[in-house]
């Protein structure tokens, strides 16, 4: 029978393509990785790995093997909250993973839940953009990720993770309130935001919205900073430097001037909360999943779930 920690070492170099990223990940030294694997490839007969200028390719064996350790953390983490389950309480140990808004308007508040109803539920937060988030909990890093895509661009799953849309999150334009803007049927109409100096995010989807809608619409404008902070964007935009897009999510109260102005046909981002499937009946998961969806739902300023069209990353942008 081949060793699991043999098979865990195997995985971990098909997915980091050395075996020093690998020891990293693991918490071992190379040494230690390298015997694992030489160990493994006598058992098996055959190589697992061949050297290609500076990585390590895989063979087929070892797309086989690697598929049998994922099976066998399956089997494990399965058992584990079958055994869970047994046990009178939602206690032991949770890990979380959150874009840094989601940690502010959705774990904080959820934490202060599961901290009156499970006290005996031992909580560790890591804050983690969306897409950096999803292999740590894929490997058993993390157990419980809120994540978000853009309605527009959704991303996919890897395998072994589900997930469960929570609802819309909708930008608004944030701006002076005396501005000016011209409100048509109580919303911003982006064809009248001609000539306006921006508060936009750094380069990435967000930014991409910003300068597609502008484009397309013909619209002159100007950059004025690059901020991906909330508290950053409405103190540029208290101090008038340009006007912003802020989504609603954990949005800070906003300084005294300020206004959150909804905008025609806005850019919306779809929120999700991930797990890998071999938890699913894990009592401490089902937990904070469920005090997620609380919070989310006691939240007036953010939508349910809806059935949206999926589009790759190749799809349509949004616009304003």
């Amino acid at each position: 029978m081949f060793s699991p920690e043999h098979l865990v070492s195997l995985k971990a170099v098909v997915q980091e393509g050395t075996v020093l990223a690998a020891a990293d990940q693991l918490g071992l030294s190379p040494s230690a990785i390298s015997q694992q694997l030489s160990r493994l490839q006598k058992e098996v007969g055959q190589p697992v790995l061949v050297r290609q200028g500076r990585g390590l390719v895989p063979t087929d064996a070892a797309a086989i093997l690697v598929q049998v350790a994922d099976e066998m953390q399956y089997l494990e983490e399965t058992a584990r909250a079958e055994l869970d389950r047994l046990g009178s309480e939602v206690a032991g140990r949770l890990t979380w993973a959150s874009f840094p808004t989601a940690l502010v308007g959705l774990l904080a508040p959820a934490s202060a839940l599961l901290r009156e109803r499970h006290p005996a539920l031992i909580l560790t937060f890591h804050e983690l953009e969306a897409d950096l988030s999803l292999e740590p909990l894929r490997r058993g890093d993390v157990d419980v990720a809120v994540v978000h895509d853009w309605t527009d661009a959704h991303f996919t799953l890897p395998e072994g993770l589900r997930a469960g849309v929570l609802g819309t999150d909708i930008v608004d334009l944030v701006a002076p309130a005396d501005h000016g803007l011209s409100l048509r049927d109580g919303a911003v109409d982006p064809d009248g935001l001609d000539g306006q100096s921006w508060i936009d995010d750094t380069p990435g989807v967000f930014s991409d919205w910003l300068l597609s809608a502008l484009h397309t619409r013909g619209l002159d404008y100007r950059i004025a900073a690059q901020v991906d902070h909330y508290a950053g964007k409405l103190a540029l935009v208290a101090a008038r430097v340009g006007i912003g897009l802020v989504p609603r999510l954990g949005r800070p109260d906003l300084p005294e001037g300020i206004v959150a102005l909804p905008l025609r046909d806005p850019p919306t981002r779809r929120i999700m909360v991930v797990h890998r499937e071999a938890s699913l009946r894990r009592p401490a998961v089902e937990a904070a999943v469920d005090a997620v969806r609380e919070v989310w739902a006691l939240d007036d300023e953010l939508t349910p779930p809806v059935e949206l069209p999926a589009a790759g990353p190749g799809g349509p942008r949004p616009g304003l």
